[in-house]
């Protein structure tokens, strides 16, 4: 049996059909095929034709987005070897650190400037010295711990 009869046997699914399954729109799907993420394993009349295993595919794809992925990012870990997604992994949590880190810092500023006793922020004398700390090149943190 040749690949092609193998693939006619199994029942597989038109890209609209794999929209509905997944929630993706047909343009993502396409978008997708052209990444190399999630590839049709055929084409009748040439139309795509996917596997049912895709509605899983386009699940992982969902998911590392979700977790905060680009697309070319899980294109480099579908597409790598055990020890580079251990790479992506790490890079991917020293990146979240950071910007939580950011965040921190950013809500710590928004809370001060919500209680502070100045009428106006913009009038806030340790927001104005965050201000001048940055454009001397400081970062957000060091310039927002020094001012108070």
């Amino acid at each position: 049996m040749s690949a092609s009869e193998s693939t006619s046997a199994t029942p597989t699914l038109s890209i609209g059909e794999l929209s509905e399954r997944t929630g993706v729109p047909t343009s993502a799907l396409r978008y997708y095929d052209e990444l190399g993420l999630v590839r049709p394993v055929a084409r009748a009349a040439g139309r795509r034709r996917y596997a049912a295993s895709a509605v899983n595919d386009v699940g992982v794809v969902l998911f590392f987005r979700e977790i905060g992925f680009s697309l070319a990012e899980i294109g480099r870990f579908l597409g790598g070897e055990r020890r580079d997604r251990r790479a992506l992994i790490d890079h991917k949590l020293a990146e979240l650190a950071e910007q939580r880190r950011r965040v921190d810092v950013a809500r710590t500023a928004l809370d001060h400037g919500r209680r502070c006793p100045a009428d106006d922020p913009l009038t806030c004398s340790r927001f104005l010295a965050i201000v001048e700390g940055r454009q001397r090149g400081l970062p957000l943190d060091e310039s927002h711990a020094r001012a108070h």
